[in-house]
C-alpha cells in the first residue's frame, strides 16, 4: 500500500533527520575545541565547565516553553526561526573573542536548537499514520546517534586544519545551508502541494480510524 500512496512523508522524515544530524554537529564542536580554547584564553577547568554547560542550561530551560509554542503556532515557523538562529549562534562562536561572548553564543544556541526534537516528534503526528510513527521516531533517534559517530572526527579534522574556529565555521555554514533547505522544503500536510491526495487521505484515514478505535474500545465504553 505504501508504494501506491506515495512517499512524501518519508521525504519530510529525511529532511528532519538531516536536521537532527546537523543539530548535534553543532554540539560536538565545543567538546573538540576544549583544549584549544583553554590554551588560547587561559581558562581554568571551572571556567571551561561553565562554557560547556551554557548550552545545556538554556536548552533545558526552553524545552517546555518551546513545546507550548509548537502546539500553538506549529512547526514551520518555529523551526525556520530556530534553524536560522542556531546558524547565527554557531557562526558567532567562530567570530567573537572573549569567554563572555562565547558563553552568550552557547546560550543562544541552546535556545535555538531546543525546537528540533519536539518538532520532529510533532511532525511525526502530522505526517505519519499511527502504524508508522514508531519507525519514523526511530529514524530520528538513529540520525542523532549517527551524528555523534561522524560528528567528532569531522569536526576534529577541521580543527586540525583550521584551528578551533574552523570547526565552528564548518558547522555554522552547514547549519546555514540546512536552514535554507528547510525554509524551502518544509510544509505542513495541509499546505504541501507535493503531497498527493492519496497519501493525504491515507494519513487522515489512519488517524480517524485510530481515534475511533480508542473511542469505542472496552475501556471507554460505559456499561
Amino acid at each position: 500500500m505504501n508504494s501506491k500512496v506515495g512517499n512524501a512523508r518519508w521525504i519530510i522524515a529525511m529532511l528532519l533527520g538531516i536536521g537532527c544530524v546537523v543539530n548535534v554537529f553543532d554540539r560536538t564542536n565545543m567538546s573538540v575545541a576544549t583544549a584549544s580554547l583553554m590554551q588560547e584564553y587561559g581558562l581554568s577547568k571551572v571556567q571551561m565547565g561553565i562554557i560547556l554547560s551554557a548550552f545545556s542550561w538554556s536548552y533545558a530551560l526552553t524545552q517546555i516553553p518551546i513545546g507550548i509554542l509548537l502546539d500553538r503556532i506549529g512547526i514551520k515557523w518555529i523551526m525556520r526561526i530556530g534553524t536560522l538562529l542556531w546558524s547565527v549562534a554557531t557562526l558567532m562562536t567562530a567570530i567573537v573573542s572573549g569567554k563572555g561572548l562565547i558563553i552568550l553564543s552557547r546560550l543562544i544556541l541552546g535556545v535555538a536548537e531546543a525546537p528540533m526534537f519536539p518538532s520532529a516528534s510533532k511532525a511525526t503526528g502530522y505526517w505519519f499514520p499511527v502504524k508508522e510513527r514508531g519507525l519514523a521516531t526511530a529514524a530520528f533517534d538513529a540520525a542523532v546517534r549517527f551524528s555523534n559517530v561522524i560528528g567528532v572526527p569531522i569536526v576534529a579534522w577541521s580543527v586540525s586544519q583550521w584551528g578551533w574556529r574552523g570547526g565552528f565555521w564548518l558547522t555554522g555554514i552547514l547549519s546555514l545551508f540546512y536552514a535554507i533547505v528547510y525554509w524551502i522544503l518544509y510544509r505542513d500536510p495541509t499546505e504541501a502541494r507535493f503531497l498527493s491526495d492519496t497519501e493525504r487521505q491515507f494519513g487522515s484515514i489512519e488517524k480517524i480510524k485510530t481515534s475511533y478505535d480508542e473511542y469505542v474500545s472496552p475501556v471507554n465504553v460505559v456499561k
